[in-house]
C-alpha cells in the first residue's frame, strides 16, 4: 500500500482515484461528524493516516488500538475547538 502512495507522487491520475475512491467518503462523513471545513478535515486525514503509515513503515506492526485512541485523543480536539493548524 505504501508503493502505491509513492507512485501517485508523480502520477496525478492516481492521485485522484485515491482521493475520489478512498478518502472522499471519509473525508465526507467526518466533516459531518466533527462539523469542520474540507481543508482542516484533509488535515486530520493527513496527521492519522500519515502517523499509521509512519509507524508501520518505521517496525513492520499496525498501531493497536490502544495507540489509535491516544492517537484520536491527542488530535480531536484541535479539531474540536476550532483551532488553526495554519
Amino acid at each position: 500500500f505504501a508503493g502505491v502512495f509513492s507512485d501517485a507522487v508523480s502520477d496525478p491520475a492516481l492521485r485522484e482515484v485515491l482521493s475520489t475512491r478512498l478518502q472522499d467518503r471519509y473525508r465526507l462523513a467526518l466533516q459531518d461528524a466533527l462539523g469542520e471545513p474540507e481543508n482542516r478535515v484533509l488535515f486530520f486525514i493527513d496527521v492519522v493516516v500519515g502517523t499509521l503509515l509512519h509507524r508501520l513503515g518505521m517496525t513492520g506492526e499496525p498501531m493497536v488500538d490502544a495507540d489509535v485512541a491516544a492517537l484520536v485523543e491527542m488530535v480531536l480536539p484541535h479539531f474540536a475547538d476550532g483551532a488553526d493548524p495554519t
